[in-house]
């Protein structure tokens, strides 16, 4: 089978584009051009700007793929390309995301959960997965929605109170401590990279998998304090760690709003917490792989290897929340 990615060369992308070729498929990859990834021997390499509309549809209606894989697809307009292009597409794969639940509190929404997305970016999912209904019922579309929660891997890094970065795994590593926004009670649904990558090949020729909304992530959910811990181990390091109401981030933006580091990420990622129903997704037969710990030590073995961890120092922003801390209790 010709199988089109787009978006197949950054993070989850290579994953993908490896086990389609050790699948035997035919695939081309669709981006920029900006990404560089070192892809298997034979795989095309398309450049098109997905924002210049009719470019990606021109190059896709040149090749006419049998099936797509779209990971970078967040309007309905990016949708629509792509189906026009191929009116004869045997399936459309996407990358969907469980953003579209909202604020989910102490629940796992399940696929049949109510969708409420408070964002640009889950309003656009969401508008999507209408469209592709919508062409399900009128043209007989077939399509997946892979409902993507929390992936990590090597091709990014890991999540911390400031987003996603490295500089707090070297404080990790000296011994330097970090801050764990909220009681270390808060959810988070992680899958490994390679896991998520296998599981968008699983479904392609799968009729089971038509016309569904999957949930993708691992089997562990995990509290923040297990997160800290899972790296800690990996790390080879006790965890020197301090907590901070996730609140606090936000009532005190003015300390460190310019700072290089942001720390706003530290209210958000309590606030939204992030749990969710895998039981569809076993139910096609699909189970990962990786356990988080194995995942992490495959993760700090690239980022170790690309130099990608930056290096702490005792001044850090850490440092300075932590001292303003203790002067506000002093007073």
């Amino acid at each position: 089978m010709h199988v089109a990615v787009i978006g197949g060369t950054n993070h989850i992308g290579p994953f993908i584009v490896k086990e389609l070729v050790e699948a035997g498929h035919q695939v081309s990859v669709y981006n920029r051009g900006r990404t560089q990834a070192d892809l298997p021997e034979g795989v095309e390499r398309v450049v098109v700007d997905r924002k210049v509309r009719g470019q990606l549809g021109e190059a896709l209606s040149q090749r006419q793929p049998d099936a797509v894989i779209d990971m970078i697809a967040f309007v309905v307009e990016d949708v629509e390309e792509v189906v026009r292009a191929l009116p004869s597409l045997r399936h459309y794969v996407f990358c969907g995301s469980t953003v579209i639940y909202g604020i989910i509190g102490d629940s796992t929404p399940s696929e049949t959960s109510p969708i409420e997305p408070d964002s640009a970016y889950g309003h656009g999912k969401v508008a999507c997965e209408q469209f592709m209904l919508e062409e399900q019922r009128q043209r007989g579309l077939r399509f997946t929605s892979l409902r993507l929660a929390h992936p990590y891997g090597p091709g990014d890094h890991l999540l911390y109170l400031t987003g996603r970065e490295s500089l707090f795994l070297d404080r990790m590593r000296k011994g330097r401590p970090v801050i764990i926004p909220g009681e270390g009670t808060s959810r988070m649904h992680p899958i490994y990279a390679g896991d998520a990558g296998r599981a968008f090949v699983y479904v392609l020729e799968r009729p089971d998998c038509m016309g569904q909304m999957i949930n993708l992530s691992g089997d562990e959910i995990l509290t923040l304090d297990e997160y800290y811990e899972s790296l800690a181990r990996v790390l080879g390091v006790p965890l020197v760690a301090h907590k901070i109401p996730n609140t606090w981030f936000r009532d005190h933006k003015e300390l460190w709003s310019q700072w290089d580091r942001n720390f706003d990420f530290g209210y958000n990622w309590v606030h939204y917490e992030s749990a969710f129903e895998v039981t569809a997704l076993h139910d096609i037969g699909f189970r990962c792989q990786t356990d988080h710990d194995a995942g992490v030590a495959l993760m700090m073995a690239w980022l170790d290897t690309k130099n990608l961890v930056d290096p702490s120092s005792d001044q850090d922003g850490e440092d300075r929340i932590l001292e303003h801390l203790a002067r506000e209790e002093s007073s």
